[in-house]
């Protein structure tokens, strides 16, 4: 049973399963290009056995439903590897299950087929082409934020660099770098693996978020003492990192003198070419999305803006122009255009 909803899941592009109880059972809902959409509804029994079953195969206690719990497992989908984590939420009807679908092999994807424009990708490969510094990529969860940085790792002399990552989880594995996944619970977070991978020879260290002023502070050092930091950032917009890091701690002289720029993205959702929904998109009209990104890289202009406390420059081109570009070549439509303008005005 689970793995006819793995398989089924994987057919329709799911990034994530949601397990639901409810007052006739349990809901079944899968989030297709970031909106959840319907999957069923099976009776209590059934998805009690369907819980149990998968909760067993992640190395999870079955018998445990009043406490969270994480676990994880390996499968074989559709001539593919995933990795598929687990996680459990107690509710007031019952147990609720997440399932996340991670594919198991590397990622290979160019940075132009994530959705950047050829003069993006190549400015921000030259950021990633230098031997120190702070480079940030922001924007909400599930915008694609670990994506774009394993695209961007994959351009990088992995045979003759030590590149080391921190993640919470790890999303990808690469087989040629070295790769930790935090534990808090084993007393290992991003400040205290941070330390740990700074005292490994490290020459290019993947922060998978900067989420305190510890991490950041040590980021920030790192990137001055010459080592190449990799991070990503909740923020609106490229400009809002810079005010974010101050927040945090950071001495505006020392985020002046270590950050070399900052990638801003969201995902938006492309048209299917049926124009108005079939099967192949759920009947939802839309099918895939692509990335929107504004790359903001730091000039002396910029430095000496983030020292006395003004407002920086503008980057180049803005989220909501790159979007505006795609809407022009029909990679996007305007209602998704609306929604990013929303979510840029804290609206969503």
């Amino acid at each position: 049973m689970p793995e006819q909803l793995l398989e089924r899941a994987v057919s329709l592009r799911a990034t994530d399963i949601h397990l639901e109880p409810v007052q006739e059972g349990v809901r079944i809902r899968l989030r297709v290009d970031g909106v959840l959409l319907p999957g069923g509804v099976v009776d209590r029994e059934e998805g009690r056995q369907l819980c149990s079953r998968i909760k067993v195969r992640a190395g999870m206690d079955i018998a445990q439903r009043m406490l969270p719990q994480d676990g994880s497992f390996r499968a074989g989908l559709a001539g593919r590897d995933w990795d598929v984590r687990v996680s459990s939420q107690p509710t007031i009807c019952g147990e609720k299950l997440v399932l996340r679908l991670l594919p198991g092999e590397p990622v290979r994807r160019e940075l132009t087929a994530l959705g950047m424009t050829a003069e993006t990708a190549a400015e921000f490969a030259r950021l990633l082409g230098r031997r120190q510094g702070l480079v940030l990529v922001t924007g909400p969860t599930g915008c694609g934020k670990t994506t774009t940085l394993y695209a961007g790792l994959n351009l990088l002399d992995v045979a003759h660099l030590n590149i080391m990552t921190l993640e919470d989880p790890v999303e990808y594995r690469m087989p040629d770098i070295i790769q930790t996944q935090v534990n808090y619970r084993g007393g290992l977070d991003f400040a205290a693996g941070l330390k740990g991978a700074l005292r490994q020879d490290p020459d290019v260290i993947l922060v998978g978020e900067i989420r305190d002023r510890e991490t950041a502070a040590i980021s920030v050092r790192a990137a001055l003492t010459g080592h190449l930091v990799l991070a990503t950032l909740h923020t609106l917009d490229s400009r809002a990192a810079v005010a974010r890091l101050v927040e945090m701690g950071c001495a505006p002289y020392q985020v002046a003198a270590a950050l070399n720029g900052v990638l801003a993205q969201r995902l938006v959702r492309s048209p299917c070419s049926c124009q108005g929904g079939c099967q192949r998109c759920l009947y939802s009209g839309y099918y895939g999305r692509t990335g929107v990104f504004e790359l903001l890289v730091l000039t002396p202009a910029h430095r000496s803006a983030i020292l006395r406390g003004e407002p920086l420059p503008a980057p180049p081109v803005s989220l909501l122009e790159d979007c505006r570009a795609k809407l022009e070549q029909g990679l996007t439509d305007a209602e998704e255009m609306r929604r990013l303008a929303l979510s840029l005005e804290g609206g969503e």
